[in-house]
């Protein structure tokens, strides 16, 4: 799975809304506008997008980071969730839920966009002929960097001119990761992190690969039980849950129903068996930070991270 999103998504465009599509180019006024590269070729986007529409969280969480406010976007109900995170930023974005990915073309259409925004999908090389004559539509890799969300901040920095700001936003993620490190130094116990979560009834754990993964590995705490090498994810039996020797395990539900197998792991002898429960230092944490692959979320995470390290550390910097 590539961020946030899984797209699973299978596209039917009637007879009825090709032609409607079509013709929208028909309505648009020549505006001034520079051409931008991007996966599937160029476009020429406006010198100034006022309507701007995102197509997928990751694009989303990427402009709002830039500061910059788009009228509307999609998400994908079963997984994300209302990105408390955000603090408000998203104040006046239309936010169109679907329950299986799928963009509505006709409701896109209704919106005006006159800058489409999204990430590299497969599900997307089926309607892009249709949203470029909507609106430009600029396509940012994800697949072709393995969900690389530092290189996606930068990538959409250059479509909206925005370098120093991506850079900024860069450098106080840097200073922070600093600032963790030099709280694990000061601790006079050797500090192991893991983030599990739970999803389908099984405990997966996230590898150094994973967003959350990659961040406890860059500040030198992640735990490299299951955590070496491999996929981003590993769903392991509940027999090995006493080989999670961290200090602290942070543990999330993917969708809200995965509490209730939370509670019920809590409630078996083996869970006490846990190092972290032993300390009672299990966190719960929202899964839509946790894996949020957006420099938005990896504020979030590094907030928890920097008080929980707090709570066993005797030096705050």
């Amino acid at each position: 799975m590539c961020g946030i999103l899984t797209f699973t998504l299978v596209w039917v465009v009637s007879q009825s809304l090709t032609p409607k599509v079509s013709n929208s180019n028909s309505l648009q006024k020549s505006v001034a506008c520079r051409v931008v590269q991007h996966v599937k070729g160029e476009s020429c986007i406006p010198l100034n997008p006022k309507r701007i529409v995102t197509l997928d969280f990751n694009s989303f969480a990427a402009v709002i980071a830039l500061d910059i406010k788009p009228i509307a976007t999609w998400i994908t109900n079963e997984i994300e969730s209302d990105f408390e995170y955000f603090q408000g930023k998203a104040d006046g974005v239309e936010i169109i839920r679907s329950s299986s990915g799928q963009i509505n073309l006709e409701k896109l259409l209704l919106l005006r966009p006159d800058l489409i925004i999204v990430v590299s999908q497969p599900f997307f090389n089926r309607i892009y002929q249709y949203t470029s004559k909507i609106a430009p539509t600029v396509v940012l890799p994800w697949i072709e960097t393995k969900g690389n969300w530092q290189q996606h901040i930068q990538d959409m920095a250059n479509i909206f001119q925005k370098k120093q700001t991506a850079t900024e936003l860069m450098d106080k993620y840097n200073q922070r990761i600093n600032n963790l490190k030099q709280i694990v130094n000061h601790n006079q116990q050797e500090l192991r992190i893991s983030f599990a979560y739970v999803a389908a009834g099984k405990l997966v754990i996230t590898r150094k690969q994973s967003f959350a993964g990659k961040i406890l590995d860059d500040i030198g705490i992640l735990n490299p039980i299951f955590a070496e090498s491999g996929d981003m994810d590993l769903a392991i039996s509940e027999e090995l849950l006493p080989k999670i020797d961290s200090n602290i395990l942070f543990i999330a539900p993917l969708r809200k129903d995965d509490n209730s197998v939370i509670h019920k792991l809590q409630q078996k002898p083996i869970w006490s068996k846990l190092k972290a429960v032993q300390q009672n230092r299990v966190y719960l944490v929202d899964f839509s930070v946790w894996r949020g692959l957006n420099i938005l979320a990896a504020y979030e995470l590094l907030d928890e991270l920097y008080q929980s390290l707090l709570k066993i550390s005797q030096f705050a910097v």
